[in-house]
Order: structure tokens, then C-alpha cells, then sequence
């Protein structure tokens, strides 16, 4: 009990000679922390990436996620709503194509069928006025990335196709009128089924260009932009030319009121339609 006792009191300080049993000395924990500072200090200092005197630095831009979630469903949408028309009424379909293909037959045989099709019609135009709005919203989307606005994407697209739809409502009532009160009846009619059977081939045209608008790359979208814009011209100044045997007789002695016409019912509505969109994306 006593050597006990004095085992704790004189600490035994005997060292052992490790090398005839050929193991490493190993020291105690203060001088293999010491050890290691210096080892990392001078790892420091030789390291020749950390003796460079030009400063480099990175920063990460703030990249906000986007969902394209409401995009597809919209384009689910207007497919459908085309397989529908397609599935339900072939004869329809198939006679819009080929009134649009055959001005002359359109004026006789095909058009009390097709203006007979209350149904069919009906439907075709809201799916014109729903191809164009959003057209036009993934094309100035395009033209302003950066916007602050407050309005959903969905509210402005809505607006868009109502829009849209409020304007060639608005243009059949005037030309209704007018050849109400002219007497021009049988003009009037020939040239608002002109109107309206475009409008149906252009809402059909511009739904793939919808579809690549809403999903391709920036590097394709632009020259998709400017492909789409050669169509739809081409598309809308047929309509022209279908009526211009009706009107050239009025316009021919006037072009200014014909440019006149062509800005108020076609430049000036889209025009305020984008500038209300643009307003919504970028300042509300």
C-alpha cells in the first residue's frame, strides 16, 4: 500500500531505447502539435499559388428558377383543342383548307358550309384569338428578359387573348355596320369570311412556332422569330388579295384611306396590345 501511495507522488521518468526493437520514437501530443504548425506554415509559404500577388476572385449571378410549367400546359391546351375541331368535324376541316387553298371556291361552294358550321367556327376563333395572344407574348417576352413587374405571367396571357378577341369582335361589328348602312351587305359578308378564314389558318400556322417560342434556346428563338414574322405576313396579305377584288374599286382612287384602314384595323390594335404588355412586364 505504501509503494502504491508513493507511485502517485514520484512519477517514474525512465526512458526506454527503442532501437534494437527497430520501432519509431514517438513523441508526446505538445510536440506533435508543434510539429504540425511548422509543417503547415512552411507548406504556406513555399506554395506557389499562395505567394501570387494577383488578386482572383468570382461572382455568381443570382439565376432565379423559372417553372414552364403553365407554358406547357397552355400548349397542351391548344393542341387539344385543334385534335378536338380535327376528331370531331373532319369535313369542317378539311373544307378550311380547302377554301383557304382555293380562293375562287370558297366564294360559292365551300362557303355557306363552312359559315354554317356554328360550332366548329365558334371554336376556331377562340382558338385563334388564344394562338395569337400568345404569340405575341412569347415574342415581346423575347425582345424584354428583364422585367420587374408584378402581374403573373398567366394574367398578362390572359389579357392578351381577351384582347385580342375584344378587337376582331369589335371589327365584325363595325363592318357589319357599315354595310348595313351602306347597303353593302354581300361585300361585307364576302370580306368578313375572308377575315375569319385566315385568322383560322394563322392560328393553326403559329402554333409551332408557339411551341419553339416557349421552349427553345435564345440562339434559336430569334431566327424562329424572323421566320415567323416572313409567314404570318405572307398569311395576312392573302387576305388582302382575296378581297381586293370586293375593294379595289373603292381603294383605287384613294390609297391613303386605304393605308388609313390597314393601320387603324390591323397596325394600331396589335400595337396598343404590345405596348400594354410590354408596360405589364416591365413597370406594374
Amino acid at each position: 500500500m505504501i509503494l502504491i501511495l508513493l507511485a502517485g507522488v514520484f512519477p517514474a521518468t525512465a526512458t526506454v531505447n527503442l532501437a534494437p526493437f527497430e520501432l519509431a520514437k514517438v513523441g508526446d501530443s505538445v510536440s506533435l502539435a508543434k510539429a504540425n504548425n511548422v509543417f503547415l506554415d512552411s507548406m504556406v509559404v513555399n506554395n506557389k499559388f499562395m505567394q501570387s500577388t494577383t488578386l482572383a476572385f468570382d461572382i455568381d449571378k443570382i439565376r432565379p428558377s423559372s417553372t414552364r410549367t403553365s407554358d406547357f400546359y397552355l400548349l397542351l391546351f391548344l393542341c387539344t383543342m385543334l385534335g378536338i375541331i380535327r376528331f370531331v368535324d373532319p369535313k369542317y376541316f378539311h373544307n378550311l383548307w380547302v377554301a383557304f387553298w382555293n380562293p375562287t371556291l370558297s366564294s360559292r361552294q365551300l362557303k355557306d358550309q363552312l359559315q354554317g358550321a356554328g360550332w366548329p367556327n365558334f371554336v376556331m376563333n377562340v382558338f385563334f384569338a388564344i394562338s395569337e395572344g400568345a404569340y405575341i407574348y412569347y415574342v415581346v417576352k423575347f425582345f424584354t428578359p428583364i422585367h420587374s413587374g408584378v402581374i403573373p405571367p398567366s394574367l398578362l396571357l390572359l389579357m392578351l387573348c381577351t384582347g385580342t378577341a375584344v378587337i376582331y369582335l369589335a371589327k365584325y361589328a363595325s363592318v357589319k355596320f357599315s354595310g348595313w348602312a351602306f347597303r353593302l351587305e354581300g361585300i361585307t359578308e364576302h370580306y368578313i369570311f375572308n377575315v375569319f378564314l385566315i385568322n383560322k389558318i394563322l392560328g393553326i400556322v403559329l402554333v409551332p412556332f408557339i411551341i419553339v417560342l416557349a421552349f427553345a434556346d435564345h440562339t434559336i428563338v430569334s431566327n424562329v422569330i424572323l421566320v415567323s414574322f416572313i409567314v404570318g405576313a405572307a398569311v395576312i396579305a392573302n387576305r388582302y388579295t382575296r378581297s381586293w377584288q370586293l375593294f379595289g374599286s373603292f381603294f383605287q382612287y384613294s390609297k391613303f384611306h386605304f393605308f388609313m384602314y390597314l393601320c387603324a384595323s390591323e397596325i394600331l390594335p396589335l400595337a396598343v396590345l404590345i405596348k400594354l404588355l410590354i408596360n405589364g412586364l416591365m413597370f406594374y
